[in-house]
């Protein structure tokens, strides 16, 4: 009996779901049990980066489901919505099957990142591109290096925005792969995936002979041995991609804005959301007095769950802008913990709040000693509000972020703050309207300087700039400490 199998593909024309890509892309051990909205969003964005390629037919669902290692049942799914958006169609008959369609507009995607999201992935990009053509300068073979000249032929001589999109891609992988670390190999396939064809968005031929230009100094410092020299190099690259991702981002949110705007007017666009949610910290602060002063004998634990509905309804109505609330309390307030913190987050506006869970004995190694925190210290100190950050909440969210704090005082003493988180990436959104409107560069920051958003691609949120070399305008909100917020202007 003789078993029927389909040939392999054959490989006298355009592949993109090559083998080699498929174990990239789709790594079965990576995400195990993987839900049909990851695999669409895998597969959506290979298809988006160009690696599998327009009019290309897709295996059979029982072969494509054992490479990405899902249930056939969960890549049908899958299918279903990329069909929905178009980005795959099937077709029936003897030649029929599901084939690959390229997007018709290739910026829609840019749509969906906000500007402190491609900073972010820029950042990170340019930590694994750099670390990659650092080792590969260092221990890549002869051979290897040919290979990397070799793609950089195949880029120079590519000529639509797909191949140039895939050839660059390929090269970019080769010499993580060159690096000799698979880790790095599938770091950097996978943050190219979540570019997707931004990577090539809006790039002329002018721009793309600059980039083979790049691309060939790049492989000369491997081949050279010189490691830092290809580590700039490649960091350099990244950050002249993402700097330009982010001026197309702006331009298409400033296309939306025509009316004319003016500093004060940026300074409004967020003063006026955190006074409200200063507004709803005070009245938690408010709420936990009363049921401090409604227990004489003194309260545990599991009695500040009276505030939880407060909390919730924080996490509800201020969504767009909050990501974590509650109330910290002061040491030695608890019957049964030394301190505590009665703290809830969300992951998505939507989301059901979940309790922190943090390490509060002093003797571990990973002890949270949320009493040296500029959120906590400040109101204790000075018995006023507190703006801290932005920082990254490693602790919590593990996103970029600001805490609001005001402090809670009973019969005249400290017993704790009532705070919120507001994610750095919300606020942009608040502010970016007004921002872009404004007739010059300009940059909202904290008194220290911290860029918080801008309207300038090289000038992007968490660098700090020096307030004494560029004209600014100060808050004029009479609540503290929204008056300590800057907007400042970057004209040369």
């Amino acid at each position: 009996m003789k078993v029927k199998t389909e040939p392999p593909t054959s490989l006298s024309r355009a592949v993109g779901l090559t083998t080699a890509n498929a174990r990239l892309l789709f790594a079965p051990d990576e995400e195990p049990g993987a839900r049909a909205d990851v695999v669409a969003r895998r597969l959506g964005q290979a298809i988006r980066l160009g690696l599998l390629i327009d009019g290309e037919r897709l295996p059979t669902e029982t072969q494509l489901a054992a490479q990405m290692g899902v249930a056939t049942v969960t890549l049908r799914e899958a299918l279903s919505t990329l069909r929905e958006r178009g980005l795959v169609v099937t077709r029936r008959g003897r030649s029929g099957g599901t084939f690959v369609r390229a997007p018709a507009d290739a910026s829609e995607p840019l749509r969906h990142f906000g500007v402190h999201e491609l900073q972010e992935l820029g950042d990170q990009r340019a930590a694994i591109s750099g670390a990659a053509a650092k080792l590969a300068a260092e221990r890549a073979l002869d051979e290897e290096i040919r290979r990397l000249e070799e793609q950089v032929e195949r880029l120079a001589e590519t000529t639509g925005a797909s191949e140039r999109r895939r050839a660059d891609t390929l090269l970019t992988i080769a010499i993580a792969a060159a690096a000799q670390s698979s880790r790095l190999t599938r770091e950097e396939a996978r943050l190219r995936a979540e570019v997707g064809d931004l990577s090539g968005l809006e790039l002329g031929d002018d721009e793309h002979r600059a980039i083979v230009r790049d691309r060939r100094a790049l492989v000369a410092a491997i081949k050279g041995r010189k490691p830092a020299k290809a580590r700039d190099l490649a960091e350099r690259q990244v950050l002249a991609e993402t700097q330009r991702l982010i001026g197309l981002r702006l331009r298409m949110d400033g296309a939306e804005e025509a009316a004319a705007s003016d500093p004060e007017h940026v300074l409004a666009a967020v003063v006026e959301d955190l006074d409200q949610i200063f507004t709803e910290l005070h009245a938690l602060a408010a709420e936990f007095v009363g049921l401090l002063e409604g227990a004489p004998a003194g309260i545990a634990v599991e009695d500040l769950a009276a505030l939880r509905p407060s909390v919730f309804s924080i996490l509800e109505r201020r969504g767009d802008l909050v990501s974590g609330a509650g109330v910290v309390v002061a040491p030695g307030l608890l019957a049964d913990a030394e301190r505590w913190l009665e703290w809830w987050s969300t992951t998505t506006p939507d989301a059901k709040p979940e309790p922190l869970r943090v390490n509060l004995d002093p003797t571990a190694p990973d002890f949270y000693d949320y009493l040296t925190t500029d959120w906590f210290a400040a109101p204790r100190d000075t018995l006023e509000p507190s703006m801290s950050g932005p920082f990254v909440d490693h602790a919590c969210t593990n996103k970029y972020a600001f805490t609001l704090s005001v402090p809670v005082i009973a019969a005249g003493e400290f017993v704790g703050v009532a705070a919120t988180d507001v994610l750095v990436a919300s606020l942009e959104t608040q502010v970016m309207p007004a921002l872009l409107r404004l007739d010059s560069p300009a940059a909202l920051t904290t008194a220290e300087g911290r860029v918080i958003a801008s309207n300038c691609p090289s000038v992007l949120s968490g660098e700090r700039l020096d307030l004494g070399e560029h004209p600014t305008t100060r808050s004029s909100s009479a609540h503290p400490p929204l008056d300590t917020l800057v907007v400042v202007d970057l004209t040369p």
